[in-house]
Formats: C-alpha cells, structure tokens, sequence
C-alpha cells in the first residue's frame, strides 16, 4: 500500500525445556495476563509488538519455541537471523538449568555467535523453592556473555525490564540496525509531511 510505514524490526526468540513458561512470559508481556491453562508449544507462536525506542517505533517480533523433544529438530529453524535470544529455566527445577548449555550451544550455532544472549531465571515468585543458587546462574551467564534477568511469569514482576533491556542493549551495541531504525523514522516522518505538488494555476 501506497501509504504503508515500513518500520525496522527486531527478531527474537525465547527457548528453554518444556514447562519452563516461556509461553506465560510472552502471555503476560502481550496482555498483562496470564492464562489459567496454556497448552505446550507446537513448533513455534509468534507474537508482533510495537515499541518505542528514542522516540522511534520498532517492530518486535518474538519466536516462542517448543522445548519438548519431539520438536527439538524443528526449533532451529526459528533461531536463525535471530538478533535476541531469551533462554529460560526454572529456578524450582533444576534439571532445566542443566539444559541451558544445549540451548545455548544451539542458538548460537544456528543464530550465530553475535546474538544478544539473555539467560532468565523464571518463576523467583517460589524462591523457598528454589534449586538453582542465583550465583550459580550469575557464573553461568559470565563465563557465556550473557545478560541475566530474573523474572516471574505468574505476577509478571520483571518481564517488562527483560524485553526493553534486551532491545535497548542489542540497539545500543549494533550500529547497522541503529542506521536502519533512524532511517525508517526519517521514512515515516517524510510520509507525515504535506508534500508541494509542483502545480501551478493559470492566471
């Protein structure tokens, strides 16, 4: 359409084992809800947000994967020219933790190893259930470059500051997309502007 806003877009994708909430984070962040019920992840959901960074709106696209087995082979697909990688476990299991090199090694191999990598840690609503140390995933996520984030996808404390940290960190440390973003606003903004047609009336 003639008057259609191209707008830049960030891709991201979240994984994690099975039963980590990776979908009841991506639930909370699009609605502030959580559902009572969601059923396991089939290949991949998408979700489509629009953002607003320096005054300049961008394009979020989130890959939400399945983490059982019997997609595992398909997940890679959705890795690929990911910017932002959010790798979840639960804090209450800690054999969720224990797959965290897996995921890491995976989208890094089909996302490539610049990707912006952001370990969360989910559901520190049950903390007096916890099996993993914070300082055990605070090790973890320095000896692989990562960003850590603590979130809770049931009270949806820290979710927010997960999204706009992981954006702000990715624009900040990636001047091409800074150039497209600012270009596409340039874009928008031409749009908005009454043009002079270049007629000129008879007398």
């Amino acid at each position: 359409m003639e008057n259609e806003v191209s707008r830049a877009s960030i891709k991201a994708v979240i994984l994690g084992d099975s039963s980590v909430g990776k979908s009841s984070i991506i639930a909370k962040y699009d609605t502030g809800m959580m559902p009572d019920h969601i059923s396991p992840t089939v290949g991949a959901a998408y979700l489509s947000k629009i953002i607003t960074y320096d005054d300049t709106e961008i394009e979020l696209r989130i890959w939400d994967t399945a983490g059982q087995e019997t997609y595992q082979s398909l997940t890679p697909i959705y890795f690929r020219n990911s910017s932002i990688g959010f790798v979840v476990f639960d804090i209450t299991q800690r054999n969720t933790f224990e797959s965290i090199p897996k995921w890491v090694s995976q989208l890094k191999e089909h996302a490539g190893s610049n990707i912006l990598s952001v370990l969360v840690a989910n559901k520190i609503d049950l903390d007096n259930n916890r099996e993993i140390k914070q300082d055990e995933y605070m090790q973890f996520a320095n000896q692989n470059d990562m960003i850590v984030t603590e979130v809770s996808a049931k009270s949806g404390l820290g979710i927010i500051n997960m999204i706009d940290n992981a954006v702000s960190t990715f624009i900040k440390t990636n001047s091409d997309f800074r150039y497209e973003m600012y270009a596409s606003k340039r874009k928008m903004e031409q749009k908005l502007t009454p043009h002079d047609t270049g007629k000129s009336s008879c007398c």
